[in-house]
C-alpha cells in the first residue's frame, strides 16, 4: 500500500486491499487460507527523515486500544535519526516499555505516563497525563487529621497534669495537715503580743503551705529580736526559735531615760531606771527609739567590752565617751584608761592588758594609750 502526499495515511490494513496473486502465493507458501490476511506496515522509501505517518498511526492504535482522547495530554515524539528503518532489526521488545505500554492499552489510571511503541519498534510515543494523582488529597486529610490528633493528646496530658497538681495541692492544704501544737525556744524577752501573733499565724495552717515567712517578720519587728527559724514538722507541729540580742552597755539620753545597746550598736529597748547588770557609757547620748541604731562610738564601746579578758572586766567600772567622741574606761581602783577616738581599739587593749599584768592597777592614775603607745602617771 503506497501513501500519497495529499492523502492522510491509515492507521489500519485491509485484508481486501490485497491482490489476488498475493494472497494465492501465500496460499501455496502456508497451506492455509486463514493465514492470508496479515496486517503489512509500508516500508520506507529510502528518505533518512522519520516519516510521521508512523507515529500518528502509532497514536492511533493506542486509541482504538481503549485509551481515551481527552485523557491524553502531551504526546512527545522520540526519533533516532541514526535508525535504518529499511531493514529493522528484530527482537524482543524491553520488558520495560512493554510493561509500560500495557499500562496504557489497559487504561490504567494510576500510571504517570504512557509508553506507546509501533510495531517496528523504531518509533516511541510518551504520552504524559497531568492529571492530579486521586489519592494525593487523601494522604494530605490523613496527615493533618494525625497532626490534630497529636495537639488533642498533648493537650489532654496537660490537663491531666495539671488537675493533678490542683488535687494535690487541695489535699495538702487541708485541714487533714494543719498545725496544732506550737512550741517556742530561746524567747525570754521577746513580746508577748509577737508571740501571739505567730501563734495565730502558724496554727490552723498546713504544715505543707503555712506561710512562715510573715511569722518571721513579726518577730523580727520585735527590737530583741536578732534572728528566727521556723520549721514545721508532719503532721501537725511547728517549732519556732528565737536568737534574741546581748545587751552589753547603756547610756542615758537627753530624756534622761537608759537605752540599752547590743553589740552592733542597736537599741534594744527604752528604760526609766537604770540597770546593773550592764556596762554604762557615762555621758548624754541622742534620744533613740528601740530597734534604731545608735552612733558608732556607742558601737565601739559594746565592742570594747566584749574583747575584755574575763582577768580585767571585773576590774571596770563605767566606760566614759567624752562630746568629742573620745573614748575612756574607768577601772574601780580609779585609773583612767584613755582610749582616745574609736579607733583601733584592739591594738590599744593588747597595749592595756600587757601593763596592768606587771603593774598593780592600784598604783596607777592614768594609762593613755591613744597615740598607740602607753604612757602612764603614776599615782
Amino acid at each position: 500500500m503506497s501513501n500519497s502526499d495529499d492523502s492522510k495515511p491509515s492507521s489500519e490494513f485491509v485484508v481486501s486491499e490485497v491482490s489476488n496473486e498475493v494472497l494465492d502465493e501465500l496460499s501455496q507458501l502456508f497451506g492455509s487460507d486463514s493465514d492470508a490476511s496479515v496486517s503489512q506496515t509500508p516500508e520506507p522509501e529510502g528518505d533518512d527523515n522519520v516519516d510521521t505517518t508512523t507515529v500518528l498511526a502509532s497514536v492511533g492504535e493506542v486509541t482504538a486500544a481503549g485509551v481515551a482522547d481527552e485523557s491524553v495530554s502531551a504526546v512527545i515524539e522520540i526519533v533516532d535519526e541514526s535508525l535504518d528503518f529499511s531493514s529493522p532489526t528484530p527482537g524482543p521488545a524491553d520488558p520495560l516499555i512493554v510493561e509500560m505500554l500495557g499500562d496504557v492499552l489497559t487504561g490504567d489510571d494510576e500510571a504517570e505516563a504512557f509508553v506507546v511503541i509501533s510495531d517496528s519498534l523504531d518509533h516511541v510515543v510518551i504520552v504524559d497525563d497531568d492529571r492530579p494523582d486521586p489519592t494525593f488529597e487523601d494522604r494530605r486529610r490523613k496527615q493533618e487529621r494525625r497532626e490534630r490528633l497529636q495537639r488533642v493528646k498533648w493537650l489532654k496530658l496537660a490537663g491531666v497534669v495539671v488537675g493533678v497538681v490542683v488535687v494535690v495541692m487541695a489535699v495538702l492544704a487541708s485541714p487533714l495537715f494543719a498545725i496544732r501544737s506550737v512550741t517556742l525556744e530561746g524567747n525570754v524577752y521577746t513580746s508577748k503580743e509577737a508571740l501571739n501573733q505567730v501563734e495565730d499565724v502558724l496554727k490552723g495552717a498546713s504544715v505543707f503551705t503555712v506561710d512562715t515567712g510573715r511569722a518571721r517578720e513579726i518577730l523580727l519587728a520585735d527590737p530583741w529580736v536578732s534572728d528566727v527559724r521556723i520549721t514545721t514538722h508532719f503532721p501537725s507541729k511547728a517549732l519556732v526559735e528565737v536568737a534574741e540580742r546581748v545587751p552589753v552597755v547603756w547610756y542615758v539620753g537627753i530624756d534622761q531615760k537608759v537605752r540599752v545597746v547590743d553589740a552592733r550598736g542597736r537599741v534594744i529597748v527604752v528604760l526609766d531606771g537604770w540597770p546593773t547588770k550592764y556596762l554604762q557609757v557615762e555621758g548624754v547620748g541622742p534620744s533613740l527609739e528601740a530597734g534604731a541604731v545608735a552612733d558608732d562610738a556607742y558601737r565601739a564601746a559594746a565592742q570594747l567590752v566584749l574583747a575584755l579578758p574575763d582577768e580585767i572586766r571585773p576590774k571596770v567600772a563605767s566606760l566614759t565617751l567624752s562630746p568629742g567622741g573620745e573614748l575612756s574606761m574607768t577601772l574601780k581602783s580609779g585609773t583612767v584608761v584613755r582610749f582616745g577616738q574609736p579607733a583601733d581599739l584592739q591594738s590599744k587593749l593588747v597595749l592595756v592588758v600587757v601593763l596592768l599584768r606587771r603593774q598593780d592597777p592600784g598604783t596607777l592614775a592614768v594609762v593613755d594609750v591613744s597615740t598607740g603607745t602607753a604612757t602612764v602617771q603614776i599615782r
